[in-house]
This record gives C-alpha cells, structure tokens and sequence, in this order.
C-alpha cells in the first residue's frame, strides 16, 4: 500500500452483530417503514417545490413539455406513474416511501462488510426514528430519489475501483453503471455535478488515475447521448438554469448586482452556521425544532468533530474515506453556492446520513484514545441519546388525527387557517370563474393541484414600482383575477406578519388606479387570515389613461399658446 492512501482496514466486530446484522437491519427497516407510515403526509408540503414537480410531470404527459429546471429526471418518473394511476397525490407520495426504503437497503449492502457493522447499524437506527429524514418518504420533492440514487452510486464506484482492469475496454465498460448513476444523479438536481467530482477525487486519491479518465469519459459520453435524445425528442430546448439565480445577490432581486468572491465566503460562514448549528442540531435532536438560534461554537465543535472524522477515514478505510470526501464537498457546495435566505434543512438531508458516519467513526476514534472499552460504552451511550432524542420529536409530531382525516378525503384537514382559505379560494377560482379566465396568485402550482389541474398565474417578484408596467404584465399574460392571501411569513405564529410580494404589488398599482381591482369572493373574516378574490378592471385602466392621456394634450396646448 502506497504512503498517503487509505487503505481498507476492517475493524474486528462481536459476533453478536456479525451473525445476526441481516436480522438487525430488517427490523430496523420494519421501524422505517412503521414511522413513515404514521409520519404520512397526504397534503402538499407549504414550501411549494413539491407541487412545482407534479405540475412538470402533468405538463409533460399532457403538452409533450420537456422538464427543465430543478432537474427533468423526477418529473419525468412522476409523469409515468401518473400516466399509470392519475393524479393521485397518495400514489405519487407512496413512490417517496419506496426510494426510501430501497436507499437504505443500497446504504446496508453497499457497506456491510466494509465498514463496521456497529457503525452502519447505529446510523440505520438513526435514521430510523427520524422524522426530519422520514419526512421525504411522504413528499414530492425529489429528495428520495436523489438519496436511492446517490447511494447506488457510491456502491457501484466502489466496486468499480475495486476491480482489476487490465485493458482500457475493460475499464470503460466496467465504468458505464458509474457514468450512467452519475447521469441520473445530475438529472435529478442540478448539484449532481458535484458528485462527478467527489468521484474523480475518490479515485485520484486511491491513484486510479486511469479509471478516473475512463469514468470521465463514461459520464460525458453518456450525458452526451441524452443530450442527443432530448434535442430528437424536444428539438432546442430552452433550458431553466438556476445559475444565474445562484449568482445573484439577491435571489428575487436581480437589481442588487452579482456576488462578489467575498460574498461567496460569507455564504459559506453564513450558511455553516445555518445549516449546522440550527438544521443539524435539530436533526440530531440537541435543538428544540422551533428554536431557531445559531451558535458559531457549536458550528466550530461539530467541524472539528466532523474533520477528525474525515482524517481518521482517510487514514484507516477507503469506503469511510468516499463517505468523507462525499459528505465534504456536497455540504461544501451547498454552502457556498445557496443564498442563506433559502435557509431549508432539505437542501442538506441527502449528505446528512453520510456525515452522520463520518462523524460517529470519528467520535469512536476519539474515544479510543481512551480505551477501545470506554469507547465501545461512550460511543453506545451517544448513539442511544441521539436515538431517544429523535425518537421523542418524532413521537410529537405524530397526528393521527389529521392522518384518519386526510385519510377520509378531508384534504385540508392539519393545515392552518391561512392555506385554508388560499387553497378554498384556489378551488373556488377554479370552478366557478367564467371560461377563459387567468387567475394570478403567490403559489400557482399548489394552486394548481388543488384547483383540480387548472393553471394559475404565478407573481413572485415585482419587477417595477410603475403601475402601468405591472398591469401590462397582467395584461400581457391575459390575467383576469387576482388571488391576495394571508399567508403567514412565519408558518408557527399568526403574528399579522404576511408573505406580502401581492400586496405590493398590487399597493403600486391602486396608488395610481384606485379602483382597479374588483373584490369578487372572500373566504374567512378579517380576523382569521382571509383570502380575497378580485376581478382586474381593465376597462377601467384604460379609461383612466386615456383620461391622463387628454389632459396632457390640454395642458401641451395651453403651453404653445403662452409661447
């Protein structure tokens, strides 16, 4: 073995867990399965995303419209099930739970045997019992794909650099089921590319630089094909690419400029102490979920955990080793690439099991410094808090009475009064408006969902403060309706405080043309976070301008004649 480079190093296991580890893992899949089924969600989620999947997918079975943006693969999987079954949100949500449970079991075959078998189960039972992981096996959001995938993945690079290729044939043939996961994995979100990267750097550093090439040349060669089929198939496509979002300062607001090298690195601080010091603590069950407060000593302890980690990994086992470098340079990149306002725990869940690996074997190694027996009850005792700590959040955030509801069909039962009313009123729009009618709102996917397939149109961002380019941006679109909602900006508290880009919107345009807007529908009083529904006036509009326009013209005349 070369000097520098991990070697396989397999820790000598009980026999206990040896010989009945399959019995272990199947109970605890039997756990998995139990928890996310009491954890099932039949709603869409309020973040939105999930809605936005589904509305691609049907746009793809029904208008031939290719999915780009977020990723074509996961749409496109959706559009076959609902080819299949129907809109049917608890079908499409089923599939979340099957990649769940088949990533775990890729996870347990992947790595049984090659790394300690203490420590893949005590990170399966982890999982087990997690509701902020389980979570994804009730949602439409791509994240469950991406985990089966990724861990597909890992197992299938590490049996490609475990084989002795002698000829260059022979190693592009073996780097083909790489190439192709890679291919899946960058079509399913965009960050995918990373993995490639964690790939190559995998190989570098066990000095397969030939396979590195081959593996290369596999993923281009395959991302060209698909490439070749999607221009067949859609011709130019005109791809949605969230980098030019991602390079903004400002997500919604372009005016703010472009990120600076330094803004990219407060990013990265700004989102360690995000994602690691808020997310994860809560995902480990050391944080309450609604507290929201972040701690740079705590980020510095759980890096310095997590780093220790990686250098023993590199040190002592090459599979704990791509662990290290995968969990590394995905969370890397997410830090410095997302703006900190984005601030969701989904964008790390996929990284967070793999971390959780690097970090438990970095502990056991620190405790070894002890003794290997301290270390054996240390790491057990820290493994079972950690347990009782996430099966307690979990436990509280089981409601089996909204689940018997939503069950039953009552498909807005355990949502608060807000997204009761803006939903209402979305499926009000729907089906009571006159034919032809365009109807505007904050969220158009899940307005579209539950507005029983009719499309909406989506306002996220106000381009201009003049009034008379906003409502040409309506009328352009042909909208005829307007749906203001209360939806809260702090989804816990009814504080009055509302997501308010409509209200702005709209405030811009009533200063100049008062009564543009016809209130036609309410839904909640006052008092309980209505929605309203108005009809736009542009007859009205119209007669306002020409109006303004007349008086111009008086005034131009009056001022030749003084001159």
């Amino acid at each position: 073995m070369k000097k520098g480079v991990a070697k396989q190093n397999e820790p000598v296991e009980s026999s206990f867990f040896d010989q009945y580890s399959n019995i272990i893992f199947w109970v605890l899949m039997a756990v998995t399965t139990v928890v996310s089924l009491l954890l099932f969600n039949f709603r869409i989620d309020e973040g939105g995303d999930d809605s936005t999947y589904i509305c691609r997918a049907i746009d793809l079975l029904k208008e031939g419209r290719y999915p780009s943006y977020q990723g074509p693969l996961y749409p496109m999987f959706l559009s076959l099930v609902i080819a299949l079954f129907g809109t049917k949100l608890s079908m499409l949500k089923f599939t979340s739970l099957l990649f769940i449970i088949a990533g775990q079991i890729a996870f347990y075959r992947t790595l049984k045997g090659r790394i300690g078998i203490r420590l893949l189960l005590s990170v399966l039972l982890l999982l087990s019992v997690n509701s902020w992981y389980l979570f994804f096996a009730s949602q439409t959001y791509n994240e469950a794909l991406f985990i089966l995938l990724q861990y597909l993945l890992m197992g299938a690079v590490i049996r490609f650099e475990s084989k002795d290729l002698p000829t260059l044939k022979s190693g592009l043939a073996a780097s083909l089921p790489s190439g192709l996961l890679t291919v899946a994995c960058l079509l399913t979100r965009s960050i995918g590319w990373g993995l490639c990267m964690v790939n190559v750097a995998y190989l570098c550093v066990r000095r397969q630089y030939r396979k590195a090439l081959t593996y290369v040349a596999s993923v281009a060669v395959l991302f060209g094909v698909f490439q070749g089929v999607k221009a067949l198939i859609w011709g130019d496509v005109k791809e949605q690419s969230q980098l030019a979002t991602l390079l903004q300062v400002d997500p919604y607001d372009p005016a703010d400029g472009q990120e600076t090298v330094g803004g990219f690195a407060k990013r990265f601080i700004d989102n360690s102490q995000l994602y690691v010091s808020k997310h994860f603590m809560r995902i480990v069950g050391f944080k309450d979920p609604n507290n929201r407060e972040t701690s740079a000593p705590v980020t510095v302890l759980v890096y310095l955990l997590f780093g220790y980690g990686c250098y023993c990994a590199f040190r002592r086992n090459k599979y704990l080793l791509y662990m290290a470098l995968s969990s590394a340079m995905m969370l890397g990149m997410t830090f410095v690439i997302l703006q900190p306002i984005w601030d969701q725990q989904r964008l790390i869940m996929p990284y967070v099991p793999m971390a959780m690996v690097v970090m438990l074997f970095g502990a056991r190694c620190l405790f070894n410094l002890l003794s290997k027996k301290v270390s054996l009850y240390l790491c057990g005792a820290l493994v079972g808090i950690v347990t009782l700590t996430s099966f307690s959040q979990t436990r509280e955030k089981v409601d089996l009475v909204t689940l018997r509801q939503n069950f039953k069909g009552d498909v807005y039962y355990g949502y608060t009064p807000d997204w009761v009313n803006y939903l209402s009123m979305c499926e009000y729009a729907a089906g009571n408006l006159p034919e032809g009618s365009y109807v505007a709102c904050r969220k158009p996917n899940m307005a579209r969902i539950y507005g029983n397939g009719q499309k909406f149109y989506g306002i996220y961002t106000i381009p201009s403060e003049d009034p008379d380019e906003l409502m040409q941006q309506l009328r352009d679109r042909n909208v005829t309706h307007i749906i203001l909602a209360s939806l809260r900006r702090d989804p816990l508290i009814n504080d009055g405080q509302v997501i308010n880009t409509i209200h702005r919107y709209m405030n811009f345009v009533v200063k100049k043309y008062p009564a543009a807007f016809l209130l036609r529908y309410q839904l909640g009083d006052d008092k309980n976070e209505p929605a309203y529904l108005f009809e736009i006036d542009y007859n009205y509009i119209d007669k306002m301008k020409a109006a303004e326009t007349a008086s111009e013209g008086i005034q131009n005349t009056e001022d030749e004649k003084v001159d």
